[in-house]
């Protein structure tokens, strides 16, 4: 008596399918644990990228409102002005502070918003604590760049009044092209400089 080989045939065909599927499982894992491993060695850098998005995002919502440039900002442009005049006064020009006006016989300078130095501190500040380190790295780091770039920026000023004094065909471009693009190179550097010193007390520590 023949027997049938219809069973024998869908059983062949199942073991294969099966097989078929372990195998398009064993291609899929290891995709999926190098997605994973990407994805992990990736996320330190995209946690910064979004967190000082983020921080300069809510810097921004608060700079550009009215009551944050007529108190805290206007008062910091007045102490700027302040500071600048008596500076420029030791150098003999004669000058006066007059709110955030710097003034003499010969030029004036208006500290608005944008000549603060502010947003160049909240660059250094926002990379500062986005960067993936212990806070107790991070306070006196953020304090002592603060301070620095706060001198630059009257630095800036005095500099500035000078050369509308003495050069005023270069004042435009000092003001704009010049010293803008040293104030961020400055914030930049600043940020460098916190990293190297975090690395070195780091291998006090371990040592």
């Amino acid at each position: 008596m023949a027997k049938s080989n219809k069973g024998k045939g869908k059983k062949n065909q199942r073991t294969e399918k099966s097989a078929k599927k372990q195998q398009k499982s064993v291609e899929v894992q290891p995709k999926s644990k190098d997605f994973m491993k990407g994805w992990r060695s990736r996320s330190p850098l995209l946690k910064f990228v979004g967190f000082f998005l983020l921080f300069m995002i809510l810097f921004y919502l608060i700079y550009t409102q009215e009551w944050f440039q007529e108190g805290p900002l206007g008062f910091i442009m007045n102490i700027d002005a302040k500071i600048s005049s008596f500076l420029l006064n030791i150098f003999g020009m004669g000058t006066t502070a007059v709110g955030d006006t710097v003034s003499s016989n010969k030029f004036s300078v208006d500290i608005e918003s944008g000549c603060d130095g502010i947003e160049a501190i909240a660059i250094f500040a926002g990379a500062v604590a986005a960067y993936p380190k212990p806070v107790q790295f991070k306070y006196k780091g953020i304090l002592v760049g603060i301070l620095f770039l706060l001198l630059m920026n009257i630095i800036r000023i005095v500099t500035l009044f000078v050369t509308g004094v003495h050069f005023p065909k270069l004042f435009d471009m000092m003001h704009v092209e010049v010293w803008q693009v040293i104030f961020i190179i400055l914030a930049i550097i600043c940020w460098l400089v916190w990293i190297q010193s975090v690395i070195r007390r780091e291998r006090e520590h371990a040592s």
